[in-house]
């Protein structure tokens, strides 16, 4: 196991993350409220997540599952300096954290956020082990038992036995951890490093709470996501909703049947991949002429497909692949087709039994420019 965490350390740069912090940790910054908090009784760091409050739908518009992976990673890497130089300081060996996860506000929305989680905890055990001390887990509410019944099985019994569920009383439970000067103020402590949160209070109503790990308002983030007329989001685009478990088709049919049609296709997913792909359905007329490739022809970008290539495919008059099935959030493209043929564009979520997939996507055909 120490060998194979050397050979990933140097294979991801892990010892340099810190010097170069993950591009996305600025998007990161502004979609979850998180913060390394002071040190336990035990010099031990603490780290604060208010994981109910994260909106995955939102996050991943941001951030792929690989970014937030790289994130996670810098976090664990930020808490093992402190650790050592609380080690040094203290003339102890501290080599583990305490974290405090706060899931007021969980939902099913966050049913998003397991594919992420299932990663992290294969990362934390083969790369940090041991490196939990302790896990407080606040305002658990009734929807809990579902996701933790999903997530035990990825987390090492020796981890389970450290992680405890606080139902009531969490300031009295954290201050016997935690010392008041480093405790979060929301939750009980005396750190007099918040700052005036506005929340909302019936309606228009406001006020101010004092908090050290500020719940952040996504309004600007989810604003930015609305339709801009970009690439891959406008208001020519169409949903679709793709059940788990289920698969959903759409037919573009050729515009020319003499000259041909250019397909154009630009899709993205709310959350999480889906397994897209396209068949080229030729028209049911017989060629005057065999199909010719023309080995000089170039695509006019790098997501246009040639038509030459698949001269026997035409001549054949058979469906066939125009491309093969791959797992994506977003994908866009073009086919010009000198001959008739319509597109059966596949969206496939057979293989996620548990998540639906919402899709924007904007397919067209038009006119072949001769």
């Amino acid at each position: 196991m120490y060998t194979r965490c050397l050979q990933w350390r140097r294979a991801n740069k892990i010892d340099q993350i810190l010097d170069n912090p993950p591009k996305k940790l600025e998007y990161y910054k502004k979609l979850v409220s998180s913060k390394i908090h002071g040190f336990c009784k035990e010099g031990r760091p603490v780290y604060v997540e208010r994981v109910g409050k994260i909106h995955y739908p939102t996050v991943l518009e941001y951030l792929t599952v690989d970014d937030l992976i790289e994130i996670h990673i810098y976090h664990m890497e930020s808490l093992a300096k402190l650790a050592r130089e609380s080690s040094e300081k203290l003339g102890k060996d501290v080599c583990q954290s305490v974290q405090i996860v706060d899931l007021q506000g969980l939902s099913m929305s966050h049913r998003h956020g397991l594919a992420f989680i299932q990663r992290c905890a294969k990362v934390d055990e083969q790369y940090y082990p041991e490196t939990m001390g302790k896990l407080f887990i606040l305002n658990a509410p009734r929807l809990f038992p579902f996701f933790w019944g999903i997530c035990k099985a990825w987390v090492h019994e020796n981890t389970q036995k450290k992680i405890q569920v606080v139902s009531s009383n969490h300031e009295e439970v954290l201050r016997e951890a935690i010392p008041a000067h480093f405790l979060p103020c929301e939750l009980g402590g005396k750190c007099n490093c918040y700052v005036k949160h506005v929340a909302d209070k019936k309606g228009s109503e406001k006020k101010q709470q004092q908090m050290c790990v500020p719940i952040l308002d996504l309004s600007e983030m989810k604003d930015k996501l609305k339709y801009r007329g970009d690439a891959f989001d406008s208001m020519a685009h169409m949903s679709l909703r793709v059940a788990a478990g289920s698969c959903e088709e759409v037919l573009v049919k050729g515009i020319d049947a003499e000259k041909g049609s250019l397909f154009t296709w630009n899709f993205k997913t709310l959350a999480k991949n889906i397994e897209f792909s396209i068949t080229c359905l030729p028209g049911d007329i017989e060629l005057t002429s065999e199909p010719k490739h023309n080995s000089e022809a170039k695509a006019k970008d790098e997501h246009e497909i040639l038509a030459e290539k698949f001269a026997a495919e035409f001549k054949a008059r058979k469906p066939f692949a125009l491309t093969e099935a791959v797992k994506c959030d977003k994908a866009q493209g073009s086919f010009r087709s000198p001959i008739p043929c319509d597109l059966r564009f596949t969206f496939d979520n057979k293989y996620s039994w548990m998540t639906g997939k919402d899709i924007r996507h904007k397919l067209t055909a038009t006119c072949l420019e001769q």
